[in-house]
């Protein structure tokens, strides 16, 4: 048995208390983010801003923002003002994509994350990843 095979069992092997639905795993790498910023936030069906993850925040079916900062840092001691900072936020109003892919779910104003139907459940405990 080669080292990949090895490999291979010992993942099998790990997974098999997993349910299939679990041993799917999106590729974090290859998911388009077409925004940037330094906090990403959504809101709740209450009006509540919650700080979120770039994964979360592209799949999130609801009111989403986005702010930006700019802090400009001096290292000189001598200088008794030594930090600026200003920040901007702005709503966000780019493509939903489904949770782990590439593809757009559309804006339907759900406050939730959009899930695709292979990803949508865990059909051991039946909760939401």
């Amino acid at each position: 048995m080669s080292s990949h095979e090895r490999s291979n069992e010992r993942i099998r092997n790990m997974s098999r208390g997993t349910s299939e639905v679990m041993r799917k795993e999106f590729d974090k790498t290859k998911l388009e983010f077409p925004f940037e910023g330094d906090l990403l936030e959504i809101q709740t069906e209450e009006g509540k801003w919650l700080q979120t993850t770039r994964i979360t925040f592209r799949s999130y079916d609801g009111p989403r923002r986005i702010t930006h900062y700019n802090t400009k840092l001096t290292i000189n001691p001598l200088d008794h003002q030594s930090v600026t900072t200003g920040s901007f936020t702005q709503d966000y109003e780019g493509p939903v994509y489904y949770y782990g892919s590439n593809r757009e779910g559309g804006w339907r104003g759900t406050f939730k994350v959009l899930y695709s139907q292979e990803l949508e459940m865990d059909e051991v405990n039946n909760k939401y990843y």
